[in-house]
């Protein structure tokens, strides 16, 4: 069983951002973009450090001892906050313990609500509807469609 612990982002080497964020299994349930590069990995966790200076706001790798597995957060959305996680595959069933983490991390941020958006070309599972109950709306993100969750704190 993997012991997973929450980090900033740069306590993991850029070159393991590049396999997590240019896997093709992951990138088939994220916005469309760019595959990253050196320098684009490098700007998006500057960004991604940025937000999580935003009040309100945590972004965290997740890491089992030194393997980067993912990365999670609440993020600002407009005028609301939206939920984030992103697992290496070999994590995938660990979803429920960084939810319930990042849940904790809204406690304590004092949010009663966050959403989550998932693309509406990934399927409602029993896991997911065990997770996130039903959408309760369709979005559109960067012209990409999304099924919209909202998670109570």
């Amino acid at each position: 069983m993997p012991k997973l612990t929450y980090h900033s982002l740069q306590a993991s080497p850029a070159d393991a951002w590049l396999a997590l964020l240019n896997s093709t299994t992951v990138r088939r349930h994220l916005l469309p973009h760019p595959r990253f590069t050196a320098k684009s990995v490098n700007d998006w966790l500057t960004s991604k450090s940025r937000t999580d200076q935003v009040p309100g706001c945590r972004v965290r790798a997740i890491r089992d001892g030194t393997e980067l597995a993912g990365w999670c957060g609440i993020q600002r959305e407009s005028d609301s906050y939206e939920l984030a996680i992103v697992l290496s595959p070999k994590y995938w069933g660990h979803g429920r313990k960084v939810l319930d983490e990042v849940l904790g991390w809204a406690r304590e941020l004092g949010h009663t609500y966050l959403f989550v958006h998932l693309p509406t070309t990934r399927r409602q599972t029993r896991a997911i509807s065990g997770l996130l109950g039903d959408p309760i709306a369709a979005t559109v993100i960067h012209d990409h469609a999304f099924n919209t969750y909202r998670i109570e704190v």
